[in-house]
């Protein structure tokens, strides 16, 4: 038996000389995962691991979108499937539990006007804002209150205070206006329905009034059309859809970006979605102008000064100022939200600004429970 070990060792030896080592195994190459960079598409993928294993979606500095994820496994599987992946301490299930909290720990003793507080995944934490006219004995029980889910939660101070951007002085510019003529807001998003008729989007609070508010363009001289539906507060919502039944309502699928200067463009929409933390938006406003911002958080609570509170508003790093209410925040052909409110709105929006931010309705929200599309 030993021989013929031997033997077969040596024709083997033999044979792999004779054929140059072509006996050796092949080195196996992988091909590289095609990079994800549709934010659907990442979203989904975030989406299939589920809350407790990931902890959301966000831009990073390179403008990369980036699944937050709270295990070593979960990011190979993120990056294998084309995705960027970072390890995180928090999940999207605990942060949520935190806002939740929130909510509920403050509800029981009523809203506390000037504050805001929502999940952040650029940097895993819930995110509390105090702005100025939060009583001391509020801020402490806030304060406290985040104190207990240490480094989970984050308190910012911010100036002034939080309005709906249309509840102080009104004044003219280019807008929508009531019947009466009292007042104007920003008209938002041109949208239909699947039978083709035109409607359009702004804030709840505009049109917060017991009459049906026929809406107007430069101040009642062409007529565009009525109320059909409205919320502020109702259901923590802050929107209102109009029909536009003017003859001389045409309604394209276009915001104008620019309409307060002499440099004026159109911007055509043709969908809409939910934000992702850190996307770079714009906005357009009847008073203020437009800007150029980003996303701060895809979902918060508010509590304006009047003590109304409205869940799952969207937070910007924005200027608006009273009469820009109901304007359009989008992202290139995507519409995103409808401007509500922010902190100082009686003041001038100016680039160098960097304590200002604002809070938008999330519009897609809006036409889904309504039925309606962005072209």
């Amino acid at each position: 038996m030993r021989s013929l070990i031997t033997r077969r060792a040596v024709i083997a030896s033999t044979a792999a000389a004779l054929l140059g080592g072509a006996l050796a195994m092949p080195q196996v190459v992988h091909a590289a995962p095609t990079p994800l960079t549709e934010a659907s598409a990442v979203r989904a993928l975030a989406a299939e691991f589920g809350d407790d294993r990931t902890a959301g979606v966000y831009r990073n500095e390179t403008g990369r979108l980036v699944i937050a994820v709270t295990d070593q496994a979960t990011a190979q599987a993120v990056r294998a499937a084309g995705g960027v992946a970072e390890v995180v301490k928090y999940s999207t299930a605990a942060l949520a539990s935190i806002h939740t909290t929130f909510d509920e720990r403050v509800a029981d003793v009523g809203p506390i006007p000037n504050t805001s507080w929502g999940v952040d995944p650029s940097s895993n934490q819930v995110v509390i804002d105090i702005f100025d006219g939060v009583s001391a004995a509020d801020e402490k029980r806030l304060r406290e209150l985040a104190a207990g889910y240490g480094d989970a939660a984050r308190i910012e101070e911010l100036p002034g205070t939080l309005q709906a951007a249309a509840d102080i002085e009104t004044r003219g510019g280019i807008g929508i206006y009531p019947k009466d003529g009292v007042g104007y807001c920003t008209l938002g998003f041109n949208v239909r329905n699947s039978a083709g008729q035109k409607y359009f989007v702004t804030a709840g609070h505009c049109a917060n009034t017991a009459d049906d508010r026929w809406w107007n363009r430069l101040n009642g001289e062409h007529y565009l059309g009525k109320r059909i539906w409205w919320d502020y507060g109702g259901i923590d919502k802050d929107y209102a859809v109009m029909e536009y039944k003017g003859p001389e309502a045409v309604g394209p699928p276009v915001v104008a970006y620019g309409a307060v200067t002499a440099f004026g463009k159109d911007y055509e929409i043709i969908d809409s979605r939910y934000p992702t933390d850190t996307d770079s938006v714009m906005r357009a406003g009847a008073h203020s102008g437009d800007l150029v911002g980003e996303v701060l958080s895809p979902s918060v609570t508010v509590t304006y000064i009047d003590g109304t509170t409205l869940k799952n508003m969207i937070k910007t790093s924005l200027c608006v100022m009273d009469g820009d209410s109901g304007g359009p925040m989008w992202n290139g052909v995507e519409a995103l939200g409808i401007t509500s409110g922010g902190n100082r709105i009686d003041e001038e929006c100016r680039s160098s600004t960097n304590d200002r931010v604002s809070y938008y309705q999330p519009v897609h929200w809006v036409l889904v429970h309504h039925g309606l599309h962005a072209f």
